[in-house]
């Protein structure tokens, strides 16, 4: 048996499923693979063939089965926005929030009927601490798992399911009903955690070191992953492969040194003592991560290492690369659906395909360096498929940064934990904190100078010729090559998007949730009609929403940004969308309300302009005194067939029965309040007499929004009304027919079998 095409056949059957926008029952893919396997055993001249098919087939059959039964443990529909009480214990490690605590909920259960419950990931806006292990009694809204649709955006729902989360919940009130058990390793990574938080604290050190002593990332502020980001250091902040590689490595060399000098009284080969420690002590220190994938694949690597060697075998290394990467996901089939499972795999396979047979470079710089350029240009592809930024610096940081944390802090940490246990002597990890503060300091100034840079997926096919040019980038025959390479390359960093003709617009409105966000597109040019919201937790839509979408559709700066008022459902994402895009100018009802950062004009009734054929008419904008919702700036944008789309903000009726004696017409309106009872009159909805009305809500809104009368009034005037709550973004392309229709719902386009339909 060829193992290295048996292992292929088998991880390309576990990834398959992943493509389905429903799943399959596993009994129907059962029947193929008990045909396979009785022709492989019938047929002998045929079973080197039926054996890589029936290695697909398992792993499709294997993958289909653990999906469906992970999709079968979610919340239950009937208690989907339902509030309850619920008792459960916490898990793993509580995070910190701006304004409250963020953990996870396991063997949880219904208080009055006993009901078992999934795995829940909680909220607690303005909660008490909680600890791991303790039994608590929530008062909590819970929900199925659901996120925001859009293009370029953080799949939420893969997220997920990938950490076989079943439900969300929404904690309003709590009670402790017992203190914390001993749960084995979680509960000793949690007391460890607490004691090295008191010890660094006592010398008035950044905590920063126990992301890599416990894997607690919430000791990272937003502002400290941000310098990382800019400098392409993100991966040293986590308990990754490198760590565990060369913690295992450390170790068996110690024991072997150790029997060698005859310090340690060990009869049998030395080897049978120092590859046992030596995987326990990584074992170990990846479930200090949680069992992270890149330590998954790290532990996994050092044990068919050892393993091989054991057994007097001599494996490749893209076999052994191939087998870890397989087990991973036969313990997770949904474990790539999380971009460090990629980034880590992806990582070790690059430096296999780029120095295999450069291990005699003779100079010391061209051994530290070379993995550092090969790593920087072989992980952009994968980047941009994540929507994750990347840094131009990377390079030259890690040369210093990779040894200064490899070498340096990471083994201070780790000894000086040790010693803290052992004799309550803190001093060691105090040093450890002050050289990986000391590194912070000089990432700092870097970042302030070099910002991170992110580059938005375009497409498979565009994606597909830049991974191929970075392989030629990185092949021995690269000499050769270079021109074909560097053509596919300036096709990934700066893909050929399409773009409306002239006199025509497509305009999208992107799911925020219960705000607006709304993008206007031209030949030329691109408008921003508000930016969602920024919320108390310091999650910002206008960060991790509008500016990744506004990527996706190849807008590189704006031309305009017009926030229809003050609100936060409505400007809150504004300065983090300024900040990441040039804005050449910032028009806006209610402006003087918006931060001064933004330097927003205010919008004046009657104010037009024409971009690439088509005319943008601010139609209505009440002064100071009015109440701020009816300040909305009301935006019309007329294609040059006449067909048009009307944004109002949050006006009300007051405001709409105003502006009755201007232009209305459009086949598109964005519904006013997102259809709340107080808008979208009869008088207004004549005046436009639109085709479709989009209603910009969240889903299961504790408003309410849209009213049901709302709803009923476009019905009476045959109104098509579209949820983004539902349908995820939505685009409409004006200008190139007589009548508006939705090119594509974004949820429906990107549908996968794990999303809430």
């Amino acid at each position: 048996m060829h193992l290295p095409s048996h292992l292929l056949a088998l991880t390309c059957g576990l990834l398959l499923p992943l493509l389905f926008s429903q799943l399959w029952s596993p009994w129907w893919v059962s029947v193929p693979v008990l045909v396979v396997s009785l022709l492989w055993l019938r047929f002998k001249a045929l079973r080197s063939k039926l054996g890589l098919l029936l290695c697909c087939l398992l792993g499709v059959f294997w993958a289909i089965f653990w999906h469906s039964y992970q999709l079968d443990k979610r919340l239950p529909l009937a208690l989907d926005n339902q509030r309850v009480t619920i008792e459960a214990r916490v898990a793993g490690l509580p995070e910190p929030t701006l304004q409250g605590w963020r953990f996870l909920l396991t063997d949880a259960r219904l208080a009055d009927t006993g009901d078992r419950l999934p795995s829940i990931r909680a909220n607690w806006f303005r909660g008490e601490p909680v600890v791991h292990g303790e039994w608590w009694r929530f008062e909590a809204t819970l929900r199925r798992p659901r996120g925001m649709s859009n293009p370029g955006s953080f799949d939420y729902e893969a997220w997920l399911f990938a950490q076989q989360i079943g439900g969300l919940a929404s904690i309003r009130a709590g009670e402790r009903l017992a203190d914390a058990e001993p749960r084995l390793f979680d509960g000793w990574r949690s007391d460890l955690r607490q004691r090295l938080l008191g010890v660094i604290a006592a010398s008035g050190q950044n905590p920063r070191v126990l992301a890599l002593i416990t894997g607690d990332r919430s000791v990272l502020t937003r502002d400290d992953w941000q310098i990382l980001q800019a400098t392409g250091t993100s991966h040293l902040m986590v308990i990754s492969g490198l760590h565990v590689g060369t913690l295992a490595a450390s170790v068996f060399a110690l024991f072997t040194l150790l029997c060698r000098w005859g310090r340690l009284p060990w009869p049998w080969p030395r080897f049978w003592l120092a590859a046992p420690v030596a995987l326990l002590v990584a074992a170990l220190y990846s479930a200090l991560a949680g069992f992270a994938v890149p330590t998954q694949r790290a532990v996994l690597m050092v044990g068919l290492v050892l393993l091989s060697q054991l057994l007097y075998r001599r494996p490749g290394a893209w076999t052994l690369w191939l087998a870890a990467f397989c087990l991973v996901i036969l313990m997770n089939p949904a474990a790539p659906l999380r971009a460090g499972f990629w980034l880590s795999f992806m990582a070790v396979a690059i430096l296999l395909y780029s120095l295999s047979g450069r291990l005699n470079l003779r100079s010391w710089w061209a051994r530290l360096g070379l993995p550092q350029w090969v790593i920087f240009i072989g992980l952009w592809p994968w980047l941009i498929l994540w929507g994750m930024p990347g840094s131009l610096s990377a390079p030259l940081v890690n040369l210093f940064a990779i040894p200064w944390v490899g070498l340096l802090v990471v083994p201070l940490a780790l000894t000086g934990t040790l010693i803290e246990l052992l004799t309550g002597y803190g001093q060691v990890l105090w040093l450890a904190a002050w050289a990986l503060n000391l590194l912070f300091e000089l990432l700092q100034w870097i970042a302030d100078w070099q910002g991170p840079r992110l580059l938005a997926f375009a497409g498979w096919l565009t994606w597909l010729l830049g991974l191929a040019g970075v392989l030629m980038l990185l092949s021995p025959l690269r000499r050769q090559l270079w021109p074909a390479a560097l053509a596919c390359c300036l096709v990934l960093f700066f893909p050929l998007q399409p773009r409306p003709a002239s006199g025509q617009f497509w305009l999208t409105v992107l799911d925020v949730g219960q705000g607006s966000a709304v993008v206007v597109q031209t030949r030329q040019h691109a408008l921003l009609y508000d930016a969602g919201a920024r919320f108390v937790t310091g999650f910002d839509l206008g960060e991790a929403v509008v500016h990744p979408a506004l990527l996706a559709m190849g807008v590189r700066r704006l031309d305009t940004m017009l926030l229809s008022h003050a609100d936060n459902d409505h400007a809150g994402g504004a300065p983090a969308v300024a900040r990441l895009l040039p804005v050449q100018q910032v028009l806006a009802g209610q402006h003087e309300a918006l931060p001064a950062v933004l330097d927003a004009a205010a919008c004046q009734a009657g104010e037009h302009w024409s971009w690439d054929g088509v005319r943008f008419e601010v139609v209505y904008s009440a002064p100071a005194p009015a109440p701020p919702n009816e300040r909305s700036c009301v935006l019309r944008v007329v294609a040059a067939n006449g067909s048009a789309a009307l944004l109002p903000g949050d006006l009300g009726i007051r405001g709409e029965y105003q502006m009755l004696d201007r232009p209305l017409q459009a086949s598109v309106l964005l519904a006013p309040h997102h259809g709340s009872r107080s808008s979208s009159s009869y008088a207004l909805i004549r005046a436009v007499a639109p085709d479709w009305v989009v209603f910009n809500t969240g889903f299961n809104n504790r408003f309410g929004h849209p009213h049901p009368q709302v709803v009923e009034r476009y019905q009476e005037f045959d109104v098509e009304p579209v949820y983004t709550a539902r349908s995820g973004a939505v685009r409409f392309e004006l200008g190139q027919g007589a009548v508006a229709q939705p090119q594509w719902l974004w949820r429906d386009r990107a549908r996968r079998f794990w999303h809430e339909p």
